[in-house]
């Protein structure tokens, strides 16, 4: 696996709005000095260690320092430990059980958030003017590594369950890096602007991505995009770049909020995924930012998870994508990755019929962390349902996230888009589930809004949208009780939490 330290990173957060130019030998020389470090409380091949950094510049200086030393990291969800609510606690409480780290490194005089006071034994990453001369040797370093030793842990969202930590090992990692690659045509000539937190698979890879092909890297902090989003757009104009990342949820939010002056000619590829993608949400974005040098083509959805490391299928350069029954290509299946669409029974299903989708290949994880590892080329069942026509992928949901009316089935997720389509809303402020009324001998279906100055007049022009669109009847359409819908790490809807919450009358 090859990774590279490029000539200079630019860091921008909110001490250095306008980016901030750092030579790759001054972060190579933090990553040797927390190498250093880490042999000094004798970590060693196989140990895991816990990430609390959320100043890029760091971030990258430790994983190499982890790698170097044989270490495997895991980025924690840096919501885990910013307020002192029960939530937050048993969050990392959750993931603590699971990962079991040697250490956990914060950065040098910073405080660690309540939650994660006590979690484990705490070492702070050195200071600016404690680092040695001497640049880790990448090349080295990670040629002494085995395909089949962990590079690093990835908590999923937890959107289904409890805290589960998918083991990403080297030649996983190297074999899903070099797919998008090509699929992407990345290469050195590129410069990746990315805002997305590291504890994010999505946000991970593009970090790692660029530095696999010596590309440029533009780091933003994920806060400084949350207070200023525009941020985003502007960074991608000022320094001309040409690949980035983001969910829909960006999209959308840069859609109502439009950056003005920026110029998007030099970009040519986005990858858009993290959530379900819509065309609607797409197009919308397009539109806004055509007069600014946005060409179609560029913004290609894509499909992946934490278990195949990042990415299952992605669309080609400069390919319009196609819509077929409301649901989004998100592009061919990448290189060395299978996949198949199964029915009930597991047998496979003719294309374009829709089914739950397995895949195999030599990306996909071997197990999550105390667990069971899977058998050796097993296909795995991702828990996401779509089809795939003219070889390309359409994700159309979740198999526990359907509702079930009339002998037909509905994506929740296409409910909940219409619902906040239909207010105007950011998307994940609507949760749709189903929930049994034994008493009746029925079940209901319910949606709940995230909504400002809600009354019963909201709740007549969701129901009647989603009749419009779906012919769907939703029996129970109100605000949120505390106004507030529970999230994963991730910000994605925990519908089943919800669902529970609601029946226990808590929201």
């Amino acid at each position: 696996m090859h990774i590279y330290w490029p000539e200079s990173f630019v860091f921008i957060g909110k001490s250095s709005p306008e980016g901030r130019n750092v030579s790759g030998d001054v972060v190579g020389c933090r990553a040797t000095a927390f190498a250093e470090l880490l042999k000094s409380r004798n970590v060693t091949t196989g140990d895991r260690i816990a990430i609390w950094l959320t100043n890029g510049e760091d971030q990258i200086a430790a994983i190499m320092g982890c790698w170097a030393v044989g270490a495997a990291f895991c980025i924690l969800p840096s919501f885990a430990g910013r307020t002192a609510t029960e939530r937050s606690q048993h969050r990392v409480n959750d993931v603590f059980s699971v990962l079991k780290p040697k250490l956990l490194v914060k950065g040098a005089g910073a405080d660690l958030p309540e939650a994660l006071q006590g979690a484990a034994d705490t070492v702070e990453l050195p200071r600016h003017d404690d680092l040695p001369r001497q640049t880790i040797d990448l090349e080295s370093v990670l040629g002494d590594r085995s395909p089949n030793e962990m590079a690093f842990i990835q908590f999923t969202s937890g959107s289904t369950g409890g805290a589960k930590g998918a083991v990403v090992c080297f030649g996983q990692l190297e074999t899903n890096l070099d797919a998008i690659a090509q699929r992407s045509k990345l290469s050195v000539s590129d410069r990746m602007v990315s805002w997305a937190p590291l504890y994010h698979d999505m946000g991970l890879m593009a970090v790692l991505l660029p530095l696999s092909r010596n590309a440029d890297l533009v780091l933003m902090e994920t806060d400084h995009f949350v207070r200023r989003p525009t941020a985003w757009l502007e960074a991608i104009t000022r320094f001309r770049g040409t690949i980035t990342t983001a969910p829909p949820t960006a999209l959308k939010l840069l859609t109502r909020r439009a950056a003005k002056s920026v110029d998007l000619t030099s970009l040519r590829y986005g990858w858009i995924g993290g959530e379900m993608v819509f065309p609607t949400v797409i197009e919308a974005f397009e539109e806004t930012y055509a007069s600014s040098g946005l060409s179609k083509g560029v913004l290609q959805p894509t499909y992946g998870m934490a278990e195949t490391v990042v990415g299952i299928s992605c669309g080609i350069p400069g390919e319009q994508w196609s819509v077929k029954d409301g649901f989004i290509s998100c592009g061919p299946v990448l290189p060395d990755m299978e996949l198949r669409i199964v029915n009930n029974d597991d047998l496979e299903v003719e294309a374009g019929e829709q089914g739950q989708i397995h895949v195999r290949g030599p990306s996909v994880i071997n197990g999550y962390l105390g667990l069971e590892p899977s058998a050796t080329g097993a296909w795995f069942d991702t828990g996401d349902l779509g089809f795939v026509a003219d070889n390309r992928v359409y994700v159309t949901g979740r198999t526990k996230d359907l509702l079930k009316r009339g002998g037909e089935t509905f994506p929740a997720t296409v409910v909940e888009a219409i619902a906040e389509n239909a207010l105007d809303l950011s998307t994940g402020r609507a949760a749709a589930f189903t929930c049994f009324q034994l008493a009746e001998g029925r079940e209901e279906i319910v949606l709940l809004i995230e909504s400002r100055n809600w009354d019963d007049s909201q709740a007549r022009v969701v129901g009647a949208a989603v009749a419009s669109e779906l012919g769907l009847q939703v029996d129970i359409v109100r605000n949120a009780q505390g106004g507030r819908l529970p999230r994963t790490s991730s910000g994605k809807i925990m519908r089943q939490r919800t669902a529970q919450m609601y029946q226990e009358g808590l929201i």
